[in-house]
């Protein structure tokens, strides 16, 4: 898989995740480091994926 599709295979799942999580849970990714987020992430996913993740999480957060 590409870096750009795996960014944007992390942003869609960021965003889904984002939907549905407390306002909590968005506060603590939101203010995470990468190294932070990507511990709570499979770790086989790649370094693209936990930026797009974040990525999806900071647009919903943001009310993008």
């Amino acid at each position: 898989m590409d870096i750009e599709q795996e960014r944007l295979r992390g942003l869609e799942m960021g965003r889904r995740w984002a939907e549905h999580a407390s306002a909590h849970e968005l506060a603590t990714l939101v203010a995470g480091s990468f190294d932070d987020i990507a511990e709570i992430l499979p770790p086989d996913v790649s370094d693209q994926f936990v930026g797009g993740f974040r990525e999806g999480v900071l647009h919903v957060w943001r009310g993008a």
